[in-house]
């Protein structure tokens, strides 16, 4: 039985009441336009989650729509993870009926309650890359090596909507024919077969379009024609879908995202209306304005004061970019010997508040870049994680305890399944030529915290899809007091008070094997949208930093500075020198 809906709350200063009362203007008109289509365009730091789930609420609450009609789609694990959190507040025990997708879960769903419509066989299963890209070798008689680069060309076939042609072609029929023989789809298929079920049987797609009257759809800018489609199916043409995202955010390009979704979707709605959330919350005006000054846009919907400047530093080599930041990280926590008493001092937002380890990111473009940071924070003794958005699937350890869990145990039905995941570890430690420890316990965590979960419910095969499901970079633990090392791509989506964005040369950002040759066309401006990324994820302090000389296409290279550095006013930068320590090399500025 549903809930009542909640007493009205009193009026706040800015005259709502209720759910939306907690909202700005411009996220309360949002949620509470829930006729029809919308689109909202939202920067970062603007509060679009908080929008989105308090509008969810609003429709359940304060609206009478009831919870299970509601559908949130986004990207990631993290990030429904975040928005069931945040909805859990908000509805209490109404939360768990609102459906919470990734688009491959959802597609997944689709698959298995009309696997038949779809043309699948009982008991399919969820194909990992070794296993499809084994398999392609042999069909083929082609290399893995080879197989490898086929299975990314037919996912980006897969993704688009694009024919193909030549062996591109012929490997996507290859493992076609190996899925049916062998009753698995692959990651692709789960949003590409679902779509194409619901395009081929009217009657399945309107028991999905009954079922969910409200769509909303986060991070808009990143879908590729599938995830844009099957939007489209389950909404139907004059269904209430909210899409909600940023344009200039858009950084998937490689991977088959639509850079042109926006525009698209107001063809595709000629009646849909269109809102922005205007306001930065997150960063100080001077990093708002460097944002701005990059993409060629004014400043917009500054918030907080401008604060401290942006820092450029240029290092003689990759080592000594490393060191430099090490030592800032040092400087700004008090020094190395108070490291120990930061992990215990509070956290604040806003300049001067007290730091951890967790409130530093290094970004970079290239994950070889990681290498260098990785030896100066063991050198100073600071703590670090490296995320990665790789798949679970086809990580060393992952795969080590998935075949261990595949093999008889003996009193197996006895066990629960996270004891099954103890002892695989446990076994696989033991045995000659297993993953190594630290690769193990970090899958073991992994695996643990996805056998605790609702979707996996103690099923290993559940949990084997999860697994394809998820990311190392879902599994971020932000209470972890480390500093985060990740690509830029990893970063998308997250925050941090302090963030050094390095390796800023042209050849590195933007990315290309000649330097100069992307700085026109669809790739420069994905690049440049990148950057703007990576930029905005700082709440506090922006440090940018830069290599005189880098290994680079097999020998030492000098990389001009980016061309992206060009686009920053004087007077929000400071040229800074290295902070210099004992036991290190002396470093100097070179700007």
């Amino acid at each position: 039985e549903a809930a009542p809906p909640t007493a009205p709350a009193a009026p706040e200063a800015n005259g709502r009441m209720g759910i939306l009362a907690a909202l700005d203007a411009d996220q309360a008109q949002a949620a509470a336009m829930i006729d029809g289509a919308l689109t909202v365009i939202a920067g970062p730091g603007s509060g679009k989650t908080r929008m989105l789930t308090h509008r969810i609420a609003h429709l359940v609450r304060e609206r009478g729509v009831p919870a299970a009609s509601c559908l949130a789609v986004t990207f990631t694990r993290r990030a429904t993870e975040e928005l069931r959190a945040r909805l859990a507040v908000l509805l209490a025990e109404q939360a768990e009926a609102v459906a919470v997708h990734s688009f491959h879960s959802l597609g997944l769903a689709i698959l298995r309650a009309h696997g038949a419509a779809a043309g699948l066989a009982p008991g399919f299963r969820v194909a990992d890359e070794p296993e499809r890209k084994a398999a392609l070798a042999a069909a083929l008689a082609i290399s893995e090596s080879q197989a490898g680069r086929l299975l990314r060309a037919v996912s980006v076939l897969k993704r688009t909507g694009a024919a193909g042609e030549g062996e591109v072609l012929e490997a996507r029929a290859s493992l076609d024919r190996l899925g049916r023989a062998q009753n698995w789809v692959d990651f692709d298929d789960l949003v590409v077969m679902a779509v194409a079920t619901l395009e081929r049987d009217a009657e399945v797609a309107a028991a999905w379009r009954a079922r969910f009257t409200h769509v909303l759809a986060d991070e808009f800018q990143d879908v590729d024609e599938q995830q844009y489609r099957l939007l489209r199916l389950i909404a139907g043409s004059a269904g209430n879908l909210c899409v909600i995202g940023d344009p200039n955010q858009a950084i998937y390009g490689f991977r088959g995202a639509d850079a042109t979704c926006f525009e698209r979707f107001a063809r595709d709605f000629p009646a849909s209306r269109l809102l922005r959330l205007a306001r930065n919350y997150r960063s100080t005006g001077v990093i708002v304005t460097a944002a701005a000054q990059l993409l060629g846009e004014a400043a917009e919907g500054i918030t907080r004061p401008m604060q401290e400047k942006i820092v450029l530093h240029e290092a003689a080599g990759e080592a000594a970019e490393a060191d430099f930041v090490a030592a800032v990280i040092e400087e700004l926590l008090g020094g190395h010997d108070l490291l120990s008493a930061n992990r215990d001092r509070a956290r604040g937002s806003g300049a001067g508040a007290a730091l951890g380890f967790a409130d530093f990111a290094v970004l970079y473009r290239t994950d070889a870049q990681a290498a260098a940071f990785r030896d100066a924070f063991d050198r100073a003794g600071i703590p670090f994680r490296k995320s990665s958005p790789a798949r679970l699937a086809g990580h060393p350890g992952v795969d080590a305890l998935l075949r261990m869990l595949a093999e008889p145990d003996e009193g197996e039905a006895a066990r629960d399944l996270p004891s099954r995941i103890a002892a695989a570890a446990d076994a696989a430690r033991r045995r000659e030529g297993g993953a190594d420890a630290a690769a193990l316990a970090e899958a073991r965590g992994w695996l643990a915290t996805l056998a605790a979960s609702d979707e996996v419910a103690g099923d290993a095969a559940r949990l084997r899809e999860q697994v394809m499901l998820s990311t190392e970079a879902d599994f971020r633990d932000a209470r972890a007091d480390r500093v985060s090392l990740m690509t830029m791509h990893a970063a998308k989506g997250l925050e941090f008070a302090v963030v050094f964005v390095v390796g800023v040369e042209d050849g590195l950002m933007p990315f290309s094997w000649d330097a100069g040759a992307v700085e026109e066309g669809a790739a420069g401006a994905e690049e440049r949208r990148l950057f703007y990324v990576a930029m905005t994820r700082a709440r506090d302090r922006l440090f940018l930093t830069r290599t005189a000389a880098r290994f680079w296409r097999g020998a030492m290279r000098p990389l001009p500075p980016s061309p992206f550095l060009g686009t920053l006013a004087d007077d929000l930068v400071t040229r800074r020198a290295a902070v210099f320590r004992k036991r290190r090399p002396q470093q100097f500025t070179l700007f």
